[in-house]
């Protein structure tokens, strides 16, 4: 049996200049980075029989120097307890240098698996966890489509399983949407070129991939079309709600992957690490509705987290009057009045704002508990909606967009726990 644990997205965030601090609102507790790093390198220590940490990128916020020698030096502490670190950079931490960087990045971290790798090919790498079992890594620092990585990717995995061995991959991008609507959020969010590579690297025989960027906790499957099993888990944040990494144990031929929740930290009173990491994020959107409404400033500071919020000062009037309908007046049952589908939304379901559900939703979706189904008030709300869509499905080549639209707030899927063969 191997146990291992994976964290990702720590976002240590550390500056040699206090009023370099970027204390804006933000929906993770990227303030209290440091001490949740602390806490969760710690509890790793302490964990028996689990000797192997893998990190999924963005280890720091801004990739300032301060930042990686801190890192640098906390995952060293933890390797000379004879504890194994294996870890790939990703975007944020090559902000302070640029692209530019990358290669010399790639050295910083090279004690942390590719120093131990039996392979390597430009940006990707390839361990040996024990014997029968190896790790594809590919750091998140070229996003060329298709990945140039990846027919050497397809050499290995067909290598290993010629040798007898089982691989599994780790990369920063989720390789699957963690939910249908995340390509449209994020263009760039996703493997590059995802749908031909992951099929690719599935039909090659690798069993799933541990990703994180996202900052959502999801576990997506698929079937190739010549009936390859894929699965892509996705981790939270470290520093984000719901406050989850992953433990992985490794036994006879199986894989079961499961959730746990980080330490208690000091800093957050009374509030457990989850209640916390919840109000957090919860708090960004109040204030951006709030501030639709009665500051603008406001609402474009919480804004900036998700588009650049300069183009929007021309429309401020628009903006605010969009607040008062929110803040107010759009319920479910008058957004089904406008939609002339107010007859199918359940009674129950049309007195709630839809401000207050895009708030649950956006929780529910970091955490992976999204259980609105067909069944329930709000499912219905949101089939009824995506029924009158359909046109728009019709144009994206959805021929269900009523079930499309309910995935935004129901998933069946359990997003904690799974069980994957190799």
């Amino acid at each position: 049996m191997l146990k291992l644990w994976h964290f990702t997205d720590l976002h240590l965030h550390l500056r040699e200049d206090p009023a370099d601090l970027d204390a804006r609102p933000n929906v993770t507790a990227v303030l209290h980075s440091g001490a949740i790093t602390d806490a969760c390198l710690a509890a790793f220590l302490d964990e028996p029989g689990c000797g192997i940490l893998l990190i999924s990128g963005d280890l720091t916020q801004h990739g300032h120097p301060v930042e990686l020698r801190e890192i640098l030096r906390k995952l060293e502490a933890v390797q000379e307890t004879g504890k194994r670190v294996i870890a790939i950079t990703a975007s944020h931490d090559l902000k302070t240098g640029g692209d530019a960087y990358a290669h010399e990045l790639r050295k910083l971290f090279a004690r942390f698996g590719p120093d131990d790798a039996i392979a390597s090919f430009g940006q990707a790498f390839v361990v040996q966890l024990e014997p029968g079992l190896r790790l594809l890594c590919v750091h998140d620092h070229d996003r060329t489509s298709p990945p140039p990585w990846l027919d050497w990717a397809v050499e290995q995995i067909k290598q290993a399983k010629a040798e007898g061995e089982s691989i599994f991959g780790m990369t920063h991008l989720p390789s699957l949407p963690p939910t249908p609507i995340y390509p449209l959020l994020s263009p760039g969010g996703l493997v590059p070129d995802h749908q031909n590579t992951t099929r690719a690297l599935a039909n090659a025989g690798m069993p799933f991939m541990l990703t994180g960027h996202a900052h959502m906790h999801n576990i997506g499957h698929m079937v190739t079309p010549e009936g390859s099993d894929y699965w892509d888990v996705n981790t939270s944040a470290l520093v984000g709600y719901p406050g989850k990494f992953r433990e992985l144990v490794f036994e006879d031929g199986r894989v079961h992957i499961t959730s746990r929740e980080i330490p208690h930290i000091p800093a957050f009173g009374e509030l457990t690490s989850r209640e916390y990491l919840r109000q957090t994020l919860e708090t960004v959107w109040q204030n951006l509705f709030y501030g639709m409404e009665h500051d603008f400033a406001l609402f474009c500071e919480s804004l900036d987290r998700m588009i650049p919020p300069d183009p929007l000062f021309k429309y401020e009037r628009y903006v605010r009057l969009a607040g008062k309908l929110l803040n107010h007046r759009l319920t479910l049952g008058r957004l089904g009045g406008l939609m002339l589908c107010k007859h199918r939304i359940p009674k129950d379901a049309r007195k709630l704002l839809l401000r207050d559900v895009i708030i649950e939703l956006m929780a529910n979706t970091a955490s992976g508990e999204e259980p609105h189904g067909p069944d329930t008030d709000i499912g219905r709300a949101f089939m009824a909606y995506g029924r009158r869509l359909q046109f728009i499905g019709n144009k994206r080549g959805i021929a269900d967009f009523a079930a499309w639209w309910l995935s935004l707030v129901y998933d069946p899927v359990d997003d904690d726990e799974v069980v994957i063969g190799f």
